[in-house]
Parts: structure tokens; sequence; C-alpha cells
């Protein structure tokens, strides 16, 4: 595929059915369809979504995660601490003299700080020239 693997998208439920929210990702769906080849297994994951957002900004953060990743040949483990420092979720702590590294983890952040770290991805992505967005 000469285009992004992953998609991600919003659906409604109308009727019994599920439905696209807009007709922007309908054809988003229509492209990425267009673009995998024959007899390819696709993954899926559907979420409801809830007032904080938590869940879908998750999966979307771990998506982006993943891409950055394998773009730059980092692991996702590392990316992960790249894009939560970026994003402020790290700390440094002194105890009993020595430095300690936390970082928070995203299953603990709110809907603002995931913002953040999502925020933090689209600019790593773009330093890197592969931009997510």
């Amino acid at each position: 595929m000469t285009m992004s693997n992953h998609l991600t998208g919003k659906f409604i439920k109308k009727g019994g059915r599920l439905d696209f929210s807009s007709l922007a990702s309908s054809k988003q769906f229509e492209l990425f369809v267009s673009n995998v080849p024959e007899n390819s297994i696709v993954e899926f994951f559907y979420e409801v979504t809830h007032d904080d957002g938590t869940l879908p900004q998750l999966a979307k953060l771990h998506v982006m995660l993943k891409q950055l990743a394998t773009h730059i040949g980092e692991t996702v483990e590392n990316m992960k601490i790249l894009v939560k420092d970026r994003a402020g979720l790290c700390i440094a702590r002194e105890v009993a003299g020595k430095e300690y590294f936390l970082a928070k983890s995203f299953a603990e952040c709110s809907k603002e700080e995931l913002s953040l770290a999502i925020q933090a991805a689209i600019e790593i992505s773009q330093e890197v020239n592969h931009p997510l967005m």
C-alpha cells in the first residue's frame, strides 16, 4: 500500500445499523478500501464514544505511536516516552540522592492530556517528514 494502512472514523447508529457519521468519513473509508490489496485481512476496533472521549483518543494515539515507531525505526515504548516528554507528561524526581524519570500512563490521562499527547505525536511526525494528519 502506498497510503497509510490505518483508518479512523465515526459511525452513528440509525435504524439498527451503523452509518457513516459524515460524507467525509464515507469518502475516507472508500479511499482506504481502494488501497487495500485483494485478499488482505483487515482488523478493526469499534468503541462507543463516551463523554470524556478518552477511549477513542487512546486508540488514535496508539495507532500514531505505531506508525511513528515504524517510520523512524524506534520501539513503540520509546516513542511513548518521547511523546509523553514532549506533551509534558514526564517528571524527574530525586529520591535519596538518585534521580528518577516518571512518565504518566496514557490510561491515567485526562481528555486534555491525551489531546496534548496527540498534538505532540503530530509535531514529531512533521519533524521526521512523516505527517500523520
